[in-house]
């Protein structure tokens, strides 16, 4: 199974549960899996909720579970285990010969009667668990079924892996109609070995230099198919009847490459920064699984201050317009506590022209004039007269 999801967050799930099945249930008590970047902490909650609680991040069984480490199947063992050990304790001692030795009997079938409903019922809730959780798997199998849906990318060097329906998850946006089905046929131009005909194969034997003619017509005598051709090794070329080496060993090395071509990955390129592009992706998956219903609605991105800047401008780049406001937060104003005067610009006055502050009152009235420098006038103009 492909399982489109953040690598880190889902190692450390996977690293916690190893921890956990081989530490003591005194042990586990308070454990739960973590990640050293607190940016990926939102991806962690949503992975712990769709892989190992089973429930939407904030309802107060999936906290419990959180806290004590225990999954769905292993609670309802404990319930089992503890309703069955109860038989020993609950069951009333019966002495024959005794005068209530029938009340006795009766009480005693009661008891038992009321574990067998409760072992039951444990057991009704563990088929439904095992229901649950095969829903689950047949979920995921279901949206990676096709090869075609997973799409490699190569973030400026970073290899990243996805499904194209993760990529158009938000409709419209220059991302889904960049992986929508008429541009991604254009981009896998891999040769569809599987589906060839005889007359394919036969057409493409005889593409190959240096190959003599009536070869291709053995293959099409053959009927050999696509499927067949790459399980042809050298022992089943002879047995074609071909008996030259050197057209065996061509055809072989032929056929070897053509396995190899056709079973490569289609690799788009992605020019952007990887850590914004990924910080997108990993979005985008877990607003898939919310579409799926697996998850609740999917926490905004968590990205580093030095990084915003370029994350907004890819994002706007790939989401444009009012898309874009699905991905970024939004930005509050920041407005200041001063007033200038009913809402007008602070007032310079003639006694500011001297290099002194301009003078404005927090509270819009009007601030007394700085007393006057020494060897400086403020009366009306007049020659200019340098110091004395």
């Amino acid at each position: 199974i492909f399982l489109d999801v953040n690598p880190k967050a889902f190692r450390a799930i996977v690293d916690w549960l190893n921890m956990m099945a081989i530490l003591s249930d005194e042990e586990r008590q308070g454990r739960k899996p973590s990640v050293n970047n607190k940016e990926y902490k939102h991806l962690l909650e949503h992975q712990m909720g769709i892989f190992v609680r089973g429930d939407k991040p904030g309802d107060p069984v999936t906290k419990t579970m959180a806290w004590t480490g225990m999954t769905d199947f292993e609670l309802q063992r404990q319930r089992a285990a503890t309703a069955n050990n109860s038989t020993a304790t609950r069951n009333l001692p019966i002495s024959f010969g005794s005068p209530g030795l029938g009340e006795n009997i009766t009480v005693a079938i009661e008891k038992k009667w009321e574990i067998l409903k409760e072992l039951e019922a444990d057991i009704l809730s563990l088929e439904e668990s095992f229901l649950k959780e095969e829903q689950f798997i047949e979920t995921f199998a279901a949206d990676g079924v096709s090869s075609d849906n997973i799409v490699t990318l190569n973030v400026s060097g970073t290899i990243m892996a996805t499904h194209r329906t993760t990529l158009q998850v938000i409709e419209d946006s220059v991302l889904a109609q960049q992986f929508d089905n008429t541009k991604w046929t254009e981009q896998s131009n891999r040769p569809n070995v599987i589906e060839w005909t005889p007359e394919e194969v036969a057409q493409w034997v005889k593409s190959i230099n240096d190959v003599p003619e009536d070869v291709s017509q053995i293959f099409l005598d053959n009927e050999i198919r696509g499927s067949e051709l790459f399980a042809l090794d050298k022992v089943g070329l002879k047995m074609l009847g071909l008996e030259r080496v050197g057209t065996i060993c061509l055809l072989s090395d032929e056929i070897s490459a053509l396995k190899k071509e056709a079973n490569e990955d289609v690799v788009t390129l992605i020019e952007h920064s990887p850590y914004c592009f990924g910080k997108i992706l990993d979005y985008l998956r877990m607003k898939h699984f919310s579409a799926m219903g697996l998850c609740g609605d999917p926490d905004l991105p968590s990205v580093s201050v030095e990084k915003r800047e370029m994350f907004e401008t890819v994002v706007r780049y790939y989401f444009p317009g009012e898309s874009s406001k699905l991905i970024l937060r939004e930005k509050k104003s920041v407005t200041s506590g001063f007033s200038f005067g009913h809402g007008q610009p602070p007032s310079f006055s003639d006694s500011n022209k001297f290099g002194q502050p301009p003078s404005f009152s927090p509270f819009g009235t009007p601030a007394p004039a700085p007393a006057p420098a020494p060897g400086f006038s403020f009366g009306p103009p007049g020659p200019f007269r340098p110091f004395e």
